[in-house]
């Protein structure tokens, strides 16, 4: 007599953990907030810039009407939102300068900070280097503060450190949303061009936090997935540094981009962690969770 086993394979459900601390950070929340409830109080709302790089959040804010504008020149009337990356100095008295139109400034407490110590900085006659991103918006409007003796230094390119000059007094800023052991090591580099050093740290509170979680998480799964836009410089940053604690780290845009490009990979890790950067909502964390799920499911 015959018989034949059936053999079924079944695949594990994996653990997948969010970061304790992950999602919008206060700054963003706040000034997507702004811009909603203007809105909803029947004003035309439109935005100097991006508030925020997510694709889910830029298409539920057209759809309530929410315009943006690129440059200032290009607004008239109504109500402009000034984002949580701040303007550049110029165009905050430009718009301020109009009579026939509403200012809501929602820049970050925090990058009102540097440019305040920008301005101070180059009062006082020092030279202020600013590593970051020399195209990201905040660094644009800090350095508007900065005088004209100032450099910017990308955090990703030591060669453009040699733009520093070797000098009496250097100030170093930061952009917010860099990882602090860059903001370290540039100040380490100016003071061997400066005899007198003064180095702010403008490294957002919540940038730090949110890369002490995810870090701790990277120790303690398989695989990590960092959530956000491809041109959020914080989302970049965070994938960076999880790729050297846990080398198995994709950053994806959203849970469509995570299944369609990196299903397989994900299917032999027990335990998967997800984080975001600060632009990122805390529902795509979860739905990348749920489309996890489901695939082990399927």
């Amino acid at each position: 007599m015959n018989s034949m086993a059936t053999v079924t394979k079944t695949l594990r459900r994996p653990e997948v953990r969010i970061a304790e601390r992950a999602g919008f950070c206060y700054g963003v929340r706040l000034a997507i907030d702004k811009a909603k409830h203007a809105r909803d109080e029947g004003k035309e709302v439109t935005t100097l810039g991006q508030l925020v790089h997510n694709p889910g959040i830029k298409a539920d804010l057209s759809d309530r009407g929410i315009r943006t504008a690129d440059l200032a020149d290009q607004v008239e009337g109504g109500t402009l939102v000034i984002r949580a990356h701040g303007v550049p100095k110029g165009e905050f008295e430009q718009v301020k300068g109009k009579d026939d139109l509403e200012v809501i400034d929602a820049t970050c407490t925090w990058v009102l900070q540097s440019q305040k110590a920008a301005r101070e900085l180059a009062e006082a006659g020092y030279t202020v280097c600013i590593i970051g991103h020399e195209d990201h918006p905040e660094v644009k409007g800090v350095r508007s503060y900065a005088g004209e003796k100032h450099v910017v230094v990308d955090d990703m390119d030591r060669s453009t450190w040699e733009r520093v000059p070797r000098t009496k007094k250097i100030g170093v800023l930061s952009q917010s949303t860099i990882l602090p052991q860059k903001l370290e090591e540039f100040a380490a580099f100016c003071l061997r061009r400066a005899h007198d050093l003064r180095v702010v740290n403008t490294v957002c509170p919540v940038t730090l936090t949110r890369q002490d979680d995810s870090v701790a998480l990277a120790r303690d799964v398989d695989a990590m997935v960092v959530v956000g836009g491809k041109n959020s410089s914080n989302t970049k940053e965070l994938a960076v540094k999880c790729r050297e604690i846990q080398p198995e780290t994709v950053h994806v845009a959203d849970a469509d981009e995570l299944i369609a490009e990196h299903a397989d990979w994900l299917r032999d890790k027990p335990r998967i962690g997800i984080t975001g950067g600060t632009s990122t909502p805390e529902v795509d964390l979860e739905e990348v969770r749920d489309r996890i799920y489901e695939l082990a499911a399927a």
